[in-house]
């Protein structure tokens, strides 16, 4: 299983809208996935919102293997990459299941 997470405003499940970015997002929409089938779907309070330090210690604890973002800068890139978490960029104003439909299509960019 893996764990792909998106940065969202709504508690609406996948059909959340991405935000721009994580430091821009209340909350993170977290998909559980095998395979090409979501499993389970989370949402919680960002807490990378109040501190950028957070976002690698959270996704290590969380074994958060995927973020998608349409914008990926405001990350520590070079951290999440030797932590075993990839980053991907998305398009903006698409929902969380329609992104997650571009992922599996390899329709994404990965940010290296």
């Amino acid at each position: 299983m893996i764990r792909i997470v998106f940065p969202t405003n709504e508690k609406l499940s996948y059909i959340s809208d991405v935000e721009a970015s994580f430091d821009k997002s209340d909350y993170l929409t977290i998909l559980n996935v095998h395979g090409q089938n979501i499993i389970d779907v989370e949402t919680i309070d960002n807490p990378y919102i109040h501190s950028k330090d957070t976002i690698l210690e959270t996704c290590k604890n969380n074994n958060y293997k995927v973020l998608i973002s349409p914008d990926g800068e405001c990350l520590p890139l070079n951290k999440l990459h030797e932590g075993g978490i990839s980053v991907y960029r998305a398009a903006e104003h698409k929902n969380v299941l329609h992104t997650f439909s571009d992922f599996v299509q390899d329709k994404l960019t990965k940010i290296d």
